[in-house]
């Protein structure tokens, strides 16, 4: 069972950096990949671009990991952000920030739902893309001087969704996604050839959009998370439907009337710490 506890609060969905960091020293060998990952994927929440001590903060935290060759990347047109940083557990890692609701930039990106052309072969929702060009050079020359070997690419929701298209358009080595939407369509999918982890907490919502359509298929196998932090890899359509509906059910009873929670369970599974929490030790 997880030491963290499960998350229903409006802050944990609407400012997931602002509890403090999980890591401690010594987890650069504690914690699988995806595991760090995750809190790195939460991590980027923290406006490291604007904000002096919230890029401290961030610092501070990869410090714990015995970080180097940090940097980070912001895109004003589009409102984009990332950072890049080598972990001696993961090597290269890119992890992109996710939808800041406050930012109706991000709104922006996730409503262009339409699809356009993609290089590497088949079609992606329009707006992921133009988030992903507009801070795609920016990144260039960190992975030509460190992405050897070829970097991990992460993010949560629509840092996620990036995250995807850096996999498609650059070598990797690895992708995980927290709560991702879908990106693109099989073909798009196809250009992926690295090894994929797609994570999904129970009931949440974003991981079902947009509806799955032939222009909008998943990338990788799904990771279940169930209703109690366990992952569950491979659980079957029926075993996860019951699961579901017994965890909208409790949640309604024990969690969804106390105030400051959020209403629904869909939603709050959509919490970054409530993805941490069922990968960490």
């Amino acid at each position: 069972m997880t030491a963290i506890a499960y998350d229903a609060s409006r802050l944990a969905l609407l400012q997931p950096a602002v509890r403090p960091t999980v890591f401690i020293a010594g987890d650069e060998t504690r914690l699988s990949v995806d595991a760090i990952c995750a809190e790195c994927a939460r991590l980027a929440y923290l406006r490291f671009e604007s904000d002096q001590p919230q890029r401290q903060k961030l610092q501070d935290a990869l410090a714990r990991l015995s970080a180097n060759a940090w940097q980070d990347f912001c895109d004003p047109k589009t409102d984009t952000q990332a950072y890049a940083v080598v972990l001696p557990q993961v090597g290269p890692l890119v992890v992109f920030r996710g939808t800041e609701p406050d930012r109706v930039t991000d709104l922006g990106t996730d409503l262009k739902a339409t699809t356009r052309a993609w290089a590497k072969g088949g079609r992606v929702h329009n707006g992921f893309a133009e988030g992903f060009i507009g801070i795609r050079d920016a990144i260039q020359p960190w992975i030509d001087s460190n992405g050897a070997p070829a970097p991990t690419f992460t993010g949560h929701s629509l840092g996620a969704a990036l995250a995807t298209l850096a996999a498609s358009h650059w070598a990797c080595t690895r992708l995980t996604t927290i709560g991702s939407p879908r990106v693109g369509d099989r073909y798009f999918i196809g250009s992926i050839k690295c090894t994929v982890a797609r994570y999904v907490d129970c009931c949440d919502i974003v991981t079902h959009l947009p509806p799955e359509t032939p222009w909008y298929e998943h990338a990788g196998s799904m990771v279940y998370i169930d209703r109690r932090g366990s992952l569950r890899p491979g659980a079957s359509a029926t075993d996860v439907e019951s699961d579901r509906a017994a965890a909208r059910a409790e949640y309604l009873l024990r969690m969804a009337w106390i105030d400051g929670n959020v209403p629904v369970r869909d939603l709050a599974d959509h919490a970054p710490i409530n993805y941490v929490r069922a990968l960490f030790p």
